[in-house]
């Protein structure tokens, strides 16, 4: 698993419950770009509140992300952090933005009963 860039200033990972308490307001206002790294299937089988799919593994993906650089603020999650570390690592090319990346991702949300949408 890639590790995600921690040496960015403006980069910084969370728990799902870390995020939840301290960022969930985000999700609710629709404050930032959330980016769900995982597959279609995996996002349609539930995903956060405002989240996009942008799956990490698809070969366009820097394109995909060019997409978005004028957004402040980015939140980015997968399944655990692969996907995570993948996105992060290619943001962290080009973006001058925020980026929240929730390091433990679907498991921890999942594990913790936070509310999901999109089934």
């Amino acid at each position: 698993m890639p590790a995600c860039k921690r040496d960015h200033a403006n980069y910084i990972g969370v728990s799902s419950s870390e995020f939840y308490n301290n960022y969930r307001h985000l999700l609710e206002e629709g404050g930032a770009l959330v980016i769900d790294g995982r597959t279609r299937e995996m996002f349609e089988d539930g995903h956060l509140q405002h989240a996009i799919n942008i799956d990490a593994d698809d070969e366009d993906l820097l394109e995909l992300l060019k997409q978005h650089t004028d957004e402040p603020l980015i939140v980015v999650y997968c399944t655990t952090n692969r996907r995570t570390g993948k996105i992060v690592n290619t943001l962290s090319t080009f973006y001058e933005g925020e980026v929240i990346y929730i390091d433990d991702g679907m498991r921890g949300w999942q594990h913790n009963g936070f509310p999901l949408t999109g089934f």
